[in-house]
């Protein structure tokens, strides 16, 4: 339990809805994290030989599973042919925003914010500035105006996070920012992988379940989709240290409110088995003829714009006009 002062509502409202000070932590059954793994084994295996297959075709031997191929389960055409990631204000600002977090809690919030801004600023914007697709070049890029009101947006919004987050004593807790986590399943044939933003470690240890997850967005809430890239880190974290923790929740950065999930057995099972399902439809889409459309399973939705498919997709069309006619009423 901590037992630091809070200086103002929000932060003692964060203090108990989302850290949880005061409150007991969820005992713990020791083979969780076996039975999961052992869960998901099983169901890959139950892919059969073309799991191998594919895996040995794939770079680095193995299938790999991540949050975006996950997201990208609703519909083979997204999983094939997404559009590239193009770096937008809105984008950037995201990137950057968590870079900022994430320095300043490691310097441990000591310097002023705007200090915090310039130095992520420079060091991204160094980082790959001959790579005409990176973050570097779109900073370099942009006009000094654009680039001094991004910087103040920044600021802005750093001081806004100072004002809701308390202070981490490290004597109490253990913080981690980024931190890559990667499972090996099925003999090495997939590979999970994922970089939690935060994870926050209590040091005290026992049969309690003491970590929370929390994934830092600055733009606009979609909750079942921040719901769902939760729970795949809950489960990264829970078999790669054998324990689940507590709870994982989604921060939104800009309006200085969370939205929170505890520990149930039944949902970390649930997206073990939705690994399994995008295993299995990327092993399904690793062996087709690659001129072949009619096995293509396509659906759409609000995620036909991410698909470069999307101008030309009958699918897509149809989903449109559903969704334009819905809107008439």
């Amino acid at each position: 339990m901590m037992d630091l002062p809070l200086e103002n509502p929000a932060r003692q409202r964060l203090a108990s809805d989302l850290l949880g000070w005061g409150e007991p932590r969820p005992r713990i059954d020791p083979q969780v994290a076996d039975e999961l793994r052992g869960h998901l084994d099983a169901g890959l295996a139950a892919i059969g030989d073309d799991l191998g297959r594919v895996a040995t075709a794939q770079r680095g031997g193995h299938v790999l599973v991540t949050k975006t191929k996950l997201d990208r389960l609703v519909c083979d055409g997204l999983q094939l042919d997404a559009a590239p990631f193009q770096h937008t204000h809105a984008s950037v600002r995201g990137i950057l925003g968590h870079a900022m977090v994430a320095h300043d809690l490691d310097a441990g919030r000591i310097e002023p914010a705007a200090k915090v801004v310039e130095v992520v600023w420079q060091a991204e914007a160094s980082r790959r500035p001959g790579d005409p697709a990176s973050l570097s070049a779109w900073m370099n890029e942009q006009p000094p105006d654009h680039a001094h009101q991004l910087r103040a947006e920044l600021t802005d919004l750093l001081e806004g996070f100072r004002e809701v987050w308390p202070p981490l004593p490290p004597e109490r807790v253990r913080i981690r920012t980024e931190e890559a986590i990667g499972i090996s399943l099925a003999d090495g044939h997939v590979r999970l992988f994922g970089r939690p933003d935060l994870l926050i470690d209590s040091r005290h240890r026992d049969d309690r379940a003491r970590t929370l997850v929390v994934d830092l967005k600055t733009g606009r809430p979609r909750s079942e989709h921040d719901r769902h890239e939760l729970r795949f880190y809950a489960l990264l974290v829970t078999l790669s240290r054998g324990r689940p923790p507590f709870r994982w929740a989604t921060y939104y950065v800009t309006e200085g409110r969370h939205e929170a999930e505890d520990y149930r057995p039944e949902v970390l099972e649930a997206t073990a088995r939705r690994v399994i399902d995008g295993a299995r439809q990327l092993v399904r889409l690793g062996l087709r003829d690659p001129g072949d459309e009619q096995d293509l399973q396509l659906r759409g939705g609000s995620w036909c714009f991410m698909c470069q498919r999307e101008p030309d997709c009958e699918v897509a069309a149809a989903a449109r006009m559903e969704h334009a006619l819905d809107q008439l009423g």
